[in-house]
C-alpha cells in the first residue's frame, strides 16, 4: 500500500502492483488483460515491435515411410507494431492539507495519488479501445491504436439496424475466430451497456431460470457456441454500436515505463509529485480479433 511514509525526494515508487487492484470493475478490459498477462512483457521502445503468431496453412504434409525430409516450413510472420503512450498526471496537497489530521480520514495525499492512478487506467482503458495512432512525429504527442485497429479484415461482420441484433449475427462473430483456426475456444466480446441489453433481450423468453425473491431481470453473461464460448464484459468506452471479440491469449499491454510515483521538488507550501507510465497494445495476430457492427 503506498503511503507517504515511503517518500524520500529522490525516489519514485512503483505502482505495478497497485494498478492491478485499482478500478476493476470501471476498467474492466485494461484490469483482465492486467491480470492475465505475463508479467514479463515489456515494451522494446517508442514503437513496440513484434512478429506475428501465426500457423503454416499447408494441407497435405503425409509422407511415405523411411523418407528424407527434403521440404521445410516456416509460419508466415507479418511485423506488427504500435506506439508506446505516455500517460501522466501531477498531485498536489497544501502544507495545511498535510497538517490537518482527522480521525478515520487517512492520508490525504497518499489518496490523491491513488485518485491520479485510478484516471490514469480509466484514460488507458479509453485508449486500449478506442486509440488511434499518432507516432508524434508532427503533433509531439504519441498515441497507440486501439484494439478496434486491430480487427482483421476478414473478421468484420456488419449486422442489422441498431435494436435489431439477432443471435445468429453473434454466432457469426464468434465464428469469424473459430474460421482462423484458434484453438482456445474461450473468447471474450467487449461492448457498451446499449449492445449488451440487446443482447440480454434476445434470451428473456427463451430460457429458464431460478428467480430469487429480491432479484428480477435477466443478464447473459457468457453464450455457449458450437466455436467457443463467449464472456461478455461492459465497458462504458466501446461505441455503442460495436462489439469486439477477442482471444485473450492474444493481447497484452507491454509497459516501456511501469506504473511509478515521483515526487517533485518542493518550491512552496506544498507537496507535489506525478504518477506516470508509459504502455501500448499488443494484439499478436489480428486474427485473433473480430468485430460485430451494427447500421446505424
Amino acid at each position: 500500500m503506498f503511503t507517504t511514509t515511503n517518500l524520500t525526494n529522490s525516489e519514485g515508487i512503483s505502482l505495478s502492483n497497485e494498478i492491478l487492484l485499482t478500478g476493476i470493475k470501471t476498467t474492466p478490459f485494461a484490469s483482465l488483460v492486467l491480470q492475465n498477462q505475463d508479467k514479463n512483457e515489456k515494451a522494446n521502445g517508442k514503437i513496440h515491435t513484434w512478429r506475428e503468431r501465426s500457423l503454416d496453412d499447408t494441407q497435405d504434409i503425409s509422407a511415405p515411410e523411411g523418407s528424407d525430409t527434403t521440404v521445410f516450413y516456416e509460419s508466415p510472420r507479418a511485423e506488427l507494431n504500435n506506439v508506446c503512450e505516455i500517460f501522466k498526471k501531477g498531485v498536489t496537497t497544501s502544507g495545511t492539507v498535510d497538517a490537518i489530521n482527522v480521525a478515520g480520514q487517512g492520508d490525504i495525499f497518499a489518496s490523491e495519488v491513488g485518485d491520479r492512478l485510478l484516471e490514469i487506467k480509466v484514460n488507458l482503458e479509453n485508449k486500449l479501445i478506442n486509440g488511434v495512432r499518432d507516432d508524434g512525429s508532427t503533433s509531439g504527442v504519441r498515441k497507440m491504436d486501439g484494439i478496434l485497429k486491430f480487427v482483421h479484415a476478414d473478421n468484420k461482420v456488419t449486422g442489422a439496424t441498431i435494436g435489431e441484433i439477432s443471435e445468429k449475427e453473434v454466432k457469426e462473430t464468434v465464428k469469424k475466430l473459430w474460421d482462423q483456426g484458434l484453438p482456445s475456444g474461450q473468447y471474450f466480446g467487449l461492448l457498451n451497456a446499449d449492445l449488451k441489453e440487446q443482447i440480454d433481450s434476445l434470451y428473456k423468453d427463451s430460457y429458464n431460470y431460478v428467480a430469487q425473491e429480491n432479484m428480477f431481470g435477466l443478464v447473459v453473461d457468457v453464450i455457449r457456441t458450437n466455436y467457443g464460448n463467449l464472456n461478455l464484459i461492459l465497458s462504458r468506452h466501446m461505441p455503442i454500436d460495436k462489439m469486439v471479440v477477442f482471444d485473450l491469449n492474444y493481447v497484452a499491454i507491454p509497459f516501456l515505463r511501469e506504473p511509478r510515483f515521483e515526487l517533485l521538488a518542493k518550491t512552496g507550501d506544498n507537496t507535489k509529485g506525478q504518477v506516470l507510465s508509459e504502455a501500448t497494445l499488443k494484439i499478436a495476430s489480428k486474427k485473433a480479433v473480430a468485430e460485430y457492427t451494427l447500421k446505424a
